[in-house]
């Protein structure tokens, strides 16, 4: 089972899979006689701590598995070739339960961009580097396709909008989606909550790459809802293409926040930065705009959430 378990953040905050989703499927598999594996690429135990897994690991008698601690496989797709996790690589049946979120980067976090965490974590900070957006989709699914989950669950009974994926609003859906194929949960949330599917990348690469069981957009709207209810619309920060995309992204970088009375100095945002544009100076992170490209890992890892973007709902 592939968690999304992206740092130690409480359930509440709903960035990552709800202990209580995991507790429900770990208790039907064990009735099921399975052997279940649950795993997640991870820095420390307090993130399972925080998130609320560790009870449920105790509660079962059940080791985690951490996927760095198992090594790494190269497999090579479209002509890149990705440290992929053996352990993955090598499970018999994967079970994949994403959190449903907005992401300030990809739009959405899903089921395609859940399978970006089996890759090693140094490749994930370079990757970070594919500044166009369809460049970046083109690696989200390539890692995807190299093990496509053979069942989906998507936690989206508490998602979040806003500034996810981290630190965004805690948004009640009551969904819990499965699915066989990820590309089609993938669709069916972003449907059921207002996305325009057509400005999506990561799914229209996907699509494009027919890594889904279906093959025609025909195929695809039998699966969706009609209409979308109202009160299931996600707030989402505007979607630019091109030129647009990049004077936004310049706006954004103005909007570049850190909040030293809630910074604990821990350094993790400027480890993991790929262009280098954090710096720890008098133990404080401080930002050179001119170096940032606004990848947002440094928001997106950011265990207390003080950094930010500067951007009021209206």
């Amino acid at each position: 089972m592939k968690l999304n378990l992206l740092g130690p953040l409480k359930p509440e905050q709903a960035a990552t899979t709800h202990p209580a989703v995991v507790s429900l499927i770990v208790d039907i598999l064990i009735s099921l006689d399975c052997e279940v594996m649950l795993c997640e690429d991870m820095d420390s135990i307090n993130t399972l701590k925080e998130t609320g897994i560790l009870p449920v690991l105790e509660q079962y008698n059940l080791p985690f598995y951490n996927l760095r601690e198992y090594g790494y496989t190269d497999i090579e797709v479209a002509g890149i070739t990705y440290k992929y996790s053996s352990l993955i690589a090598m499970c018999d049946v994967l079970i994949e339960i994403p959190k449903f979120k907005t992401h300030m980067l990809t739009n959405y976090t899903g089921a395609i961009k859940n399978m970006f965490g089996c890759i090693k974590k140094e490749q994930r900070k370079e990757t970070h580097k594919f500044l166009d957006e369809t460049d970046f989709a083109n690696v989200l699914c390539s890692i995807y396709s190299i093990k496509k989950p053979d069942i989906v669950i998507m936690d989206a009974i508490v998602a979040m909008e806003g500034m996810g994926p981290s630190f965004g609003n805690p948004k009640y859906l009551g969904k819990l989606v499965l699915g066989t194929d990820g590309v089609l949960v993938d669709y069916y949330c972003t449907n059921m909550t207002g996305f325009d599917i057509r400005q999506l990348k990561t799914l229209q690469q996907a699509m494009k790459r027919e890594l889904s069981i279906l093959k025609t957009p025909q195929e695809f709207s039998l699966y969706c809802p009609k209409e979308v209810d109202r009160n299931d619309e996600l707030y989402r920060l505007p979607i630019y293409e091109s030129g647009d995309r990049k004077t936004y992204i310049s706006v954004l970088r103005r909007l570049f926040t850190i909040d030293y009375d809630v910074c604990i100095r821990c350094g993790k945002c400027a480890e993991v930065c790929p262009f280098g544009a954090i710096e720890i100076i008098d133990k404080k992170p401080k930002n050179n705009r001119n170096k940032c490209n606004l990848c947002i890992c440094c928001m997106e890892l950011c265990p207390v959430g003080a950094i930010r973007l500067s951007i009021k709902k209206k």
